[in-house]
């Protein structure tokens, strides 16, 4: 079981680092626009985000494509923190990962012969089917910084129970599960998403720098630089360029992230994003090289 959480947390966190309303008007290099993670309270927020990722590992090529859905629902705002709901609505993948081939979208049911326990891809299966509708509570300041998040214990809880364990296997599904789904974790992985904003008025040409650093599967440091190269009304197009680094002795991590994302100014919702990503990582002497390309839709309900 414990591997079967590894493909799972890989997945999520590779979606995570991997982790738009229009209008029309003339396009203006010298206007300014308020650039600020300002979602409005009591409005729901839907994001799409599919990967494409290639990679080779001992020569063996290796192709993963992804789709996650999401959504969010600001509950709270105090001035300074946005409290926000947080909800897994779907997972589509179909990737070739630890010698298994796997095939999932939680909106088809999976029909499975046999014990589960003998089967990996029955059991990827019910555990994002589980996860499909969990939700969790993240406060969020005006940088897109996440300050605290809450609910993974009682999910956990929700999930384990959802897949009709015995007791010593639920044991162990609430110890794996806290390890790589927990406040730390999850934290990290959405302020790759969010944390983007410099929280001032910006122009063309102006640039601003953020760093954030992840841990589990692919974790590293990821310093992002952000340059507004188009406003259009209160449409602002920001190119990103992130150097990806880490000096983990059992995962090293290098590499480079760069693209186009469309921020809606009025809410700091990213509208749309297309990012390629070219990384190489080292375990224990085998270097994988990965490349990639992630897109990413966002709409406001």
């Amino acid at each position: 079981m414990k591997k079967i959480f590894v493909i799972v947390t890989f997945i999520i966190s590779l979606a995570a680092v991997m982790g738009i309303q229009s209008c029309q008007s003339t396009k203006s290099a010298t206007s300014s626009k308020m650039m600020k993670f300002n979602f409005e309270k009591g409005r729901g927020y839907h994001y799409e985000m599919i990967m494409n990722m290639d990679q080779e590992v001992m020569g063996a090529k290796q192709q993963i494509d992804m789709s996650t859905y999401y959504s969010m629902l600001v509950t709270e705002d105090d001035g300074a923190l946005k409290t926000i709901k947080t909800t897994f609505d779907r997972f589509k993948m179909n990737m070739g990962v630890m010698g298994m081939q796997i095939e999932v979208d939680t909106e088809k049911p999976f029909v499975a012969t046999g014990d589960s326990e003998e089967n990996p891809l029955a059991m990827v299966n019910r555990l994002l089917g589980a996860i499909k509708g969990q939700q969790f509570v993240m406060k969020v300041d005006a940088e897109g910084k996440v300050q605290d998040v809450q609910g993974f214990q009682e999910m956990g809880m929700k999930i384990a129970d959802s897949l009709g364990l015995d007791e010593a296997k639920k044991k162990e599904m609430l110890q794996s599960f806290s390890q790589q789904f927990n406040e730390k974790n999850i934290k990290e992985q959405f302020e790759r998403v969010l944390y983007i904003f410099p929280n001032k008025e910006v122009k063309v040409g102006d640039s601003w720098q953020k760093t954030t650093t992840t841990s589990g599967p692919m974790g590293g440091k990821y310093s992002s630089t952000y340059t507004v190269k188009e406003i259009e009304g209160d449409m602002v197009t920001l190119e990103e360029k992130t150097k990806i680094e880490s000096d983990n002795e059992q995962l090293k991590l290098s590499g480079e992230q760069t693209g186009e994302l469309v921020v809606d100014s009025r809410t700091g919702l990213v509208v749309s994003a297309d990012m390629d990503m070219n990384m190489e990582t080292t375990s224990s002497g085998t270097k994988v090289n990965m490349k990639g390309k992630t897109k990413i839709k966002g709409q406001a309900r």
